[in-house]
Order: structure tokens, then C-alpha cells, then sequence
């Protein structure tokens, strides 16, 4: 029987390589990324946002990230711009945050990982107030 040629045994070794990697990923990453947005804690209290301006806040978990610049107006959040978004839909999160004028807003149970990551970069501009 002839063997492969070596190009073909170097491809076959590459695709299993890439598998590999892939399955690794699924198996440990995927758990650790969910369980490190689960343990975000979100710190500004709606009383806090007394000081209108604008604000900047960012957010990580993993390759996920998220960057936010919010207005805040006297009655409280008035826009949340997105400086670096996450991928997915977060404009129905954004209009929620707005309307509440909160952070603390009901996401849908199984919230992903990029809404999770959004509400802390908008937690985090919140914190960045000052008189």
C-alpha cells in the first residue's frame, strides 16, 4: 500500500491539531468565561448618579469586552453610546438601561456573556462620577 503523500499527512496532522484545540476550548474555556461573568458584581446604586456628565467605562470577561461612554442628565442615565460593542444584539439591554435609568434592570434568564459584559462597562462609568 502507498503512503500519503506529505503534504497530505502534514494537512491531516493540522486539521486534527485544530480539532484538538477547538474541543479543548469548548471544554475549558466556554465554563471558565460563563462562570467569570456570572461573578461580575455590579457597584453603583441608583442613588449615585447625581452628577450629570459623561462618563467612559469598560468591561472584560475573556475575549469579550466592552467599552461605553454614558450621559447622565439630572433625572439620570440619558444615553449610553457604545465606544467598543460586543458582538450581539445589546440595543434592547441599552433602551432597558435608559429607560430604567439603572443598571439593575431584569435580563432575560441565561443573560450572554456580551449583556453581562455591557452592564458592567456601564456600572464601571458609572463609578467614574465625581462632584
Amino acid at each position: 500500500m502507498r503512503r500519503p503523500p506529505r503534504l497530505l499527512r502534514t494537512l491531516m496532522i493540522l486539521v486534527a491539531v485544530v480539532v484538538a484545540c477547538s474541543i479543548v476550548s469548548q471544554v475549558v474555556y466556554g465554563p471558565w468565561l460563563r462562570r467569570t461573568a456570572d461573578a461580575l458584581v455590579l457597584q453603583s446604586p441608583v442613588i449615585s448618579y447625581r452628577y450629570p456628565g459623561v462618563y467612559d467605562g469598560s468591561a472584560r470577561v475573556g475575549h469579550v469586552a466592552a467599552k461605553v461612554r454614558v450621559t447622565l442628565g439630572s433625572q439620570g442615565i440619558t444615553t449610553v453610546e457604545f465606544l467598543l460593542r460586543p458582538l450581539g444584539n445589546m440595543d434592547p439591554l441599552i433602551a432597558e438601561v435608559v429607560r430604567t435609568g439603572s443598571v439593575l434592570v431584569d435580563v432575560v434568564t441565561g443573560a450572554t456573556i456580551s449583556q453581562k459584559v455591557t452592564l458592567k462597562a456601564i456600572d464601571d462609568a458609572l463609578m467614574q462620577q465625581h462632584p
